[in-house]
């Protein structure tokens, strides 16, 4: 085939460097700039605030679209119809396509009222100008990345995410520093404007990968086993009938970010802060907390994207059991990414700060308890993806919408009270409610009790050697007069060392599971080798 197939764990291994990857290279370029004095707390407000904005236009235009695709073109692979899933992929890239040029228009021309009306910051409008045509090219490279997805190529989707980055951070610093001498607000345009320009060039990348196949992706078509000529009224019916469910979810969650974009400043204002002084408050979230809770994020975003296709086709071979194995295997993965996360993180957030923010480092309090939203986000992005690959594609977006509800209330109340503390702890709400409703509803759906222990007590007893060793090694390299950077990163690694160890060692992840893992026949030699030993 053209487009190469990977197995579901090659598929997600491949996604999860890509990831890292791409997260490495984001961290270079917001740590770059949140240490330009110039730019800073209150620069990272403007380009934070507008991105949100960005963020939630392109839920409404584009963010269902990867996860229809490639559920509509497993669904059709799978009973050997590829005529069919092309012909999705091309009535999808029409539609899309006139509906981001339509919602970029929107943007660019509603910038001014936005910023000025809607988020009380005039500043931002600049950076909402900026990033607008982005979607435009979002609208398209989301289509094409959800056909290869679909076609369980994950290769091609995650070459284009890592260039994307890769020119997205190398212009962002390169605007920033040509614009130093402007306005925070003018910066921040200036680094979202990268952004535009990489999306552009990951859609040029897609294309050039489509295009060097087509001959024989054709061919492979035309010997697709059987196909059925469906009307493009019908796919059009068929495409918006599963994009608007899935948008819904990543619509509100955007909303949530929305939500804090109106509340926070407002808030913050009311309790008798200056604009600047509330732009520095929230600039601490957005640009310094947030980045730090994404890469879990970021680490398990690939089960997210893997499940959605190969859920999908196991339910149109009529296998529930396989699809049950993959949900079951992937949350207890995604609670051995989460928990240490989260814990590490919240620890040890003030030496993080110093170390990756020395200009910039003030807010680390809030790190402390944001952290924690990390553990039901992270299980909540599976939870999601599962929920899709069955088809149930309401009950995400309304466990969302009501954990949504709750932030919102919380912020609106006791934000004007209490400060910025109180975005942080809504968050962290926000995140409880919607996992634990998903959660309970996922398996009621595939009428099974979740294994807890095996799913959640295992990964926890892992994460409380972690903490105690993290406890003990920080305090103790301090306690000998090492320096903070250096005694934060030694702890970060040690600690990292005794997890994996506890978890492979003391059967917190069983052979089995291992097997499952990318090279787990090889770890499994090894740790049979160390027991013996």
């Amino acid at each position: 085939m053209a487009l190469r197939k990977q197995t579901f764990i090659k598929g997600i291994l491949i996604i999860m460097i890509s990831q890292v990857l791409i997260k490495v290279l984001g961290f270079i370029y917001r740590i770059v700039l949140t240490n330009f004095k110039q730019f800073a707390d209150v620069g990272n407000s403007y380009y934070g605030s507008g991105y949100t904005v960005y963020t939630f236009i392109l839920a409404i235009a584009t963010m269902g679209i990867p996860n229809t695709i490639s559920k509509l073109v497993s669904e059709k692979i799978a009973v050997g119809d590829k005529r069919g899933a092309h012909r999705i992929f091309r009535t999808a890239l029409y539609l899309f396509t006139t509906i981001g040029i339509i919602f970029a228009l929107l943007l660019f021309f509603g910038a001014p009222y936005i910023a000025t009306n809607i988020l009380s910051n005039p500043g931002v409008k600049y950076t909402l100008m900026a990033l607008s045509p982005a979607i435009i090219f979002v609208a398209m490279s989301a289509v094409l990345r959800g056909y290869f997805v679909g076609m369980q190529n994950m290769m091609e989707y995650s070459k284009a995410q890592v260039l994307e980055q890769v020119v997205n951070s190398i212009l962002s610093i390169t605007f920033v520093v040509m614009l130093l001498s402007s306005t925070p607000e003018i910066m921040a345009a200036g680094s979202t404007l990268a952004t535009t320009v990489a999306t552009a060039t990951a859609f040029i990348y897609l294309v050039g990968y489509y295009n060097k196949n087509k001959r024989e992706l054709w061919k492979d078509i035309s010997e697709s086993e059987k196909f059925a000529i469906m009307p493009r009224k019908n796919i059009v019916k068929k495409l918006i009938s599963y994009v608007i469910p899935i948008s819904f979810g990543s619509v509100v969650v955007a909303l949530s970010g929305i939500i804090d974009v109106m509340t926070v400043i407002d808030g913050l204002q009311k309790k008798g802060y200056s604009l600047a002084l509330a732009n520095e408050k929230f600039g601490i979230i957005l640009g310094k907390v947030d980045i730090l809770n994404s890469v879990p994020l970021s680490l398990n975003v690939a089960f997210s994207v893997a499940l959605v296709p190969f859920i999908s086709a196991a339910i149109a071979r009529n296998d529930k059991t396989e699809a049950v194995n993959k949900i079951n295997f992937s949350l207890k993965i995604s609670a051995l990414i989460a928990l240490p996360c989260a814990a590490g993180l919240s620890i040890l957030a003030e030496p993080i700060f110093k170390l990756i923010f020395p200009n910039a480092s003030a807010g680390a309090y809030l790190l402390q308890i944001q952290a924690w939203a990390v553990v039901f986000s992270v299980l909540a992005q599976t939870i999601y993806g599962s929920l899709h690959g069955l088809g149930k594609l309401y009950i995400p977006g309304t466990c969302l919408a009501i954990g949504v509800t709750v932030k919102y209330l919380i912020n609106v109340i006791f934000i004007p009270i209490y400060g910025e503390i109180v975005a942080s702890i809504s968050t962290v709400a926000f995140q409880i409610v919607a996992a634990s409703l998903a959660f309970i509803l996922l398996f009621k759906y595939l009428r099974q009790k979740p294994k807890m222990y095996n799913m959640f007590i295992k990964p926890i007893f892992a994460t409380v050697v972690m903490i105690i060793t993290i406890i003990l090694i920080y305090n103790a390299l301090i306690y000998i007069n090492i320096a903070s950077s250096i005694s934060t990163i030694a702890t970060i690694v040690l600690s990292m060392l005794v997890y994996v160890c506890v978890v492979l060692l003391f059967g917190v992840l069983n052979k089995s599971e291992i097997m499952q893992l990318p090279y787990g026949n090889k770890i499994c030699q090894v740790i049979d080798k160390i027991k013996n030993i």
